[in-house]
């Protein structure tokens, strides 16, 4: 399929982050002052070269490749190696020495280092197979199966919602009665409260042990999720009042929804890489809404 034809850049990062990761327990292919790591290079290349006869052949280089994931693709693996020798294999020779290897590769990650750009130089391989391989999503042949899936995941939520719709308001209605609590703060604040904690505990646990890209794209998953669950949620409940001319007294909580969702919103639509300082923002956003809630009940007297 053609989904699944590798370029190098997508081919070179997972090899070397995979490397980094599980053939060289954590060494860098980048130093610290922004240069390739030659001698970590030629490590990979004596653990790539099985039989130690300082060349790499097709066959030890695809037993390596096969150890790899290659995000949700499955490569043919001999495409893989013709792609990877193409632009290694400089003298025809159909095996790789090291100075040929060293070479291809010092040349790769001075592209990498520069477009990447990181802060932390030795999370270069982490930043530029993020950088390809989101290319590779976004703009890959698979972006029409991805939009057609979409579509289908929004028409089959609509189905379920209307076959579902009425015992799922009674329960919430029970719910909101038995608690005390109203109806809106079941709905809005206990039900995403209850279906999101667990992303958000993985989120936050382990987020030491992920990079920069990784626990960047997690929260830029947890604020899609919250703009969006708010914003359909309340398309959906808002379209319903008017078209049933129904009597309604929850502006105050929709107003203070939707400038949270438009916060939250703008960061999400701005980058997929937070820095520090927009966890602040999150956390103040509570204790935002909820003045600005009271400002409403109390000095504005809204209903």
């Amino acid at each position: 399929m053609e989904e699944n034809k590798l370029e190098i850049d997508q081919i070179l990062s997972k090899i070397l982050k995979h490397s980094e990761s599980q053939l060289l327990k954590k060494e860098s292919f980048v130093t610290d002052d922004g240069k390739p790591n030659t001698e970590s290079i030629k490590k990979l290349f004596r653990l790539i070269d099985i039989n130690n006869n300082n060349r790499i052949s097709r066959t030890e280089l695809e037993q390596q490749i096969k150890k790899i994931k290659f995000e949700e693709l499955k490569p043919n693996y001999d495409d893989v190696v013709k792609e990877f020798f193409n632009y290694f294999d400089t003298d025809g020779k159909n095996t790789l020495d090291e100075e040929n290897f060293v070479y291809g590769l010092e040349r790769w990650l001075y592209k990498a280092i520069h477009v990447a750009n990181s802060s932390d130089k030795t999370k270069t391989i982490d930043e530029y197979d993020w950088i390809v391989w989101e290319k590779k999503v976004i703009h890959g042949d698979s972006f029409l199966w991805a939009f057609v899936k979409c579509v289908f995941e929004i028409v089959l939520g609509i189905v379920i919602l209307t076959f579902l719709g009425g015992p799922l308001t009674t329960s919430i209605l029970q719910l909101s009665y038995t608690m005390r609590v109203p109806s809106f703060s079941i709905s809005f604040v206990i039900v995403p409260l209850a279906m999101n904690t667990r992303t958000a505990i993985e989120a936050l646990f382990p987020a030491g042990k992920k990079s920069e890209n990784s626990a960047s794209l997690t929260f830029s998953e947890i604020y899609g999720g919250v703009v969006m669950n708010n914003l359909s949620g309340l398309t959906i409940l808002l379209a319903i009042v008017y078209s049933k001319d129904l009597q309604w007294d929850f502006s105050t909580e929709v107003l203070t929804v939707l400038v949270v969702c438009a916060i939250v919103g703008v960061l999400g639509c701005s980058s997929s890489k937070y820095p520090f300082w927009t966890c602040i923002i999150a956390f103040l956003l509570y204790p935002i809404s909820l003045g600005l809630f009271i400002y409403d009940k109390l000095v504005l007297r809204w209903n």
